[in-house]
């Protein structure tokens, strides 16, 4: 267990060392650890417990007559103690949290906002994904039409998601019927539950034609415009994924060029979200997640809520020098601010 290798006093020499350089970035010197750490101990002890620590691979020395700077290891140390800490505060917090006031409005302006928030408390870059439409139970869709040719699709769904698709179609005369008939067979339904069941669904519209006592004539066109408008929402891709704050990662000046271009060609494919999304929620430092030119950087990921139901997550990627606890309490505030508002949304929409 990491840990069991070294001594309480050298623990602390170690929290030390990390605190310091992540406050600093300059390397650590014995010195320096007795002038901040209460440590009563000669200077040759707290030198023998660097040395200690830089042969069980919690810190190294880059060169000769420098101070020490902590590795993976010795970060991972330093989070393991940081996350003791909060339980241990946590525990004994009597303080109830106010929930904050959201508006009721879209939802991508709002996660992109927190995402904004969250890039500029945490000097990282930020990574939200988004409930999909796809599996989100449509609340209703309203068709607006713009033209004799052209229509606006809004999609409303349980969380309060509101996507709007454009949709080219052939000359319309009812769009108000269509409109309903799309609503009787979709209201509900998740887009993927409705795709799986559109035959199911032309039945029951034949149906709702009798039940309505629609002319063929009118039934045929509203039909064909119900088929459009359906077959287009049902083949839309959506945006998966918010991303703020990658000039964050570019501008860290320990990285040379030729890394800077790979960082920034993997984070925009879509292998780096798959990768990303596959880790679980936790703290993860340098190449402990495995992500491609990234062991430079740290990574958190949590999940949201609505109500107890998980609709989303996020990801903050981080110098992995970075202050861990600021950015423990920044990540840990969004996501139940996060969680307020799309249980807040729920019980309103």
């Amino acid at each position: 267990m990491l840990g069991n290798d070294i001594t309480e006093r050298q623990k602390k020499v170690l929290y030390c060392i990390v605190q310091e350089y992540i406050n600093t970035k300059t390397p650590v010197s014995s010195k320096r650890v007795l002038e901040s750490a209460a440590i009563e101990r000669s200077g040759a002890t707290i030198r023998n417990d660097m040395n200690r620590l830089m042969r069980t691979g919690y810190i190294f020395q880059p060169h000769t007559s420098a101070g020490r700077i902590p590795t993976d290891k010795g970060l991972r140390f330093y989070v393991n103690e940081l996350k003791k800490i909060r339980e241990e505060i946590k525990s004994k917090s009597s303080q109830v949290e106010v929930a904050a006031r959201f508006p009721i409005g879209d939802m991508e302006k709002v996660l992109t906002g927190a995402a904004k928030l969250l890039s500029s408390s945490t000097k990282g870059m930020v990574v939200i994904e988004k409930p999909s439409p796809l599996t989100l139970r449509i609340r209703r869709i309203v068709v607006t039409p713009v033209s004799k040719n052209f229509s606006i699709a809004s999609i409303i769904t349980s969380l309060g998601l509101s996507s709007s698709i454009p949709i080219q179609h052939t000359e319309l005369e009812d769009i108000e019927k269509i409109e309903q008939m799309i609503n009787k067979a979709m209201t509900g339904l998740t887009l993927n539950e409705f795709k799986s069941k559109l035959r199911d669904i032309l039945v029951r519209i034949n149906s709702l034609n009798n039940l309505n006592n629609l002319k063929d004539s009118d039934f045929g066109t509203i039909n064909r415009g119900f088929l459009e408008i359906t077959e287009r929402l049902s083949v839309e891709s959506y945006e998966d994924y918010i991303t703020e704050g990658l000039p964050n990662l570019l501008a860290n000046d320990r990285i040379n060029l030729k890394k800077l271009q790979n960082i920034l060609v993997y984070v925009s494919s879509d292998v780096f979200y798959k990768e990303l999304f596959e880790l679980d929620n936790d703290i993860y430092i340098g190449k402990e997640h495995g992500l491609k030119f990234l062991e430079d950087f740290s990574v958190i990921l949590g999940q949201f809520y609505s109500e107890d139901n998980p609709v989303g997550r996020v990801a903050v990627i981080f110098d992995k020098y970075g202050r861990y606890d600021l950015i423990m309490d920044s990540f840990e505030f969004m996501l139940n601010r996060l969680s307020e508002y799309f249980t807040i949304v729920s019980r309103n929409v």
